[in-house]
């Protein structure tokens, strides 16, 4: 039970007063010889009650100061809370969880599709979108169907911004030392993404661990970081090695029901899950 500065205030000068009052009867019981002088100058015990008020003071400043501290980080978790829901719930944010999500449908459906959208999140070394994708990237959004191959790449590309900013979203959550808190009174879908995300980023270490060039140009956090962070604040059990992902990607039924590329049953299980 944490005490209030108020209250630990009014407790320490209490005691600084009662040890006070009773110094001088205390000092009368003891042999006169004791002490040189005791408690005979009234001066004398003024400066000591000043002294003890002093040094209460600075305990009390220190109890009040705690106090500030957890009122101070208490707002700063509500807002937190706040700003993220606000996010998240914008009409414009909706747009981008929606096109984003198409993405990573995408790739969950085609798995050369996913090996390219995680080529491009690192700046060189980049593929080009896939033509065997371009039939299922088309027939995704009814809006891309009468797109030639060029309007198609231009509108893929702007989908694929808005998974970055998805990207961004969940990496600024999983940065946040107040995550855990925020995440207990709004959970951001993140079982719906996690899945889908896990694909993308194992593509992409996969990637960085193959090519010297990806790893001395590109110095961006990999998002199998940032969902190992996320997966921990969520309870969600660790993803350690590369067959822990792809096991979990292929029995996941969320997956299933997508239509996970059965390509994805042969990729290899040697590799770990981080760096």
């Amino acid at each position: 039970m944490r005490l209030s500065g108020k209250y630990a205030a009014l407790i320490v000068m209490i005691a600084i007063f009662a040890v006070w009052a009773a110094a001088y009867p205390l000092a009368q019981l003891l042999p006169r010889d004791t002490f040189s002088d005791p408690f005979e100058p009234v001066y004398n015990g003024l400066n000591v009650l000043f002294t003890a008020l002093a040094f209460g003071g600075v305990i009390v400043t220190l109890f009040f100061q705690a106090d500030e501290a957890r009122i101070a980080r208490r707002e700063a978790v509500e807002r937190s809370i706040f700003e993220m829901f606000q996010t998240f719930t914008s009409p414009d944010f909706q747009d981008v969880k929606d096109r984003a999500y198409l993405v990573l449908l995408t790739a969950v459906k085609d798995r050369a599709y996913g090996e390219f959208l995680a080529s491009r999140l690192f700046v060189v070394e980049q593929q080009r979108l896939p033509e065997s994708s371009m039939v299922l990237v088309r027939s995704l959004a009814p809006e891309k169907q009468d797109l030639d191959d060029k309007a198609l790449v231009h509108a893929d590309r702007n989908d694929r911004l808005r998974l970055d900013n998805m990207i961004n979203f969940f990496n600024m959550l999983a940065q946040r030392e107040s995550s855990g808190t925020v995440v207990k009174h709004f959970d951001f879908a993140y079982d719906w993404w996690r899945p889908v995300l896990w694909i993308i980023a194992q593509f992409q270490l996969q990637q960085y661990e193959a090519s010297p060039t990806i790893r001395q140009y590109c110095r961006n956090p990999l998002l199998s970081s940032t969902l190992r962070t996320l997966d921990a604040v969520y309870g969600h059990a660790p993803l350690n090695t590369s067959a822990e992902v792809w096991a979990y990607i292929n029995t996941h039924p969320k997956l299933k029901d997508f239509e996970l590329d059965p390509n994805y049953q042969t990729l290899p299980e040697t590799q770990p899950a981080h760096p």
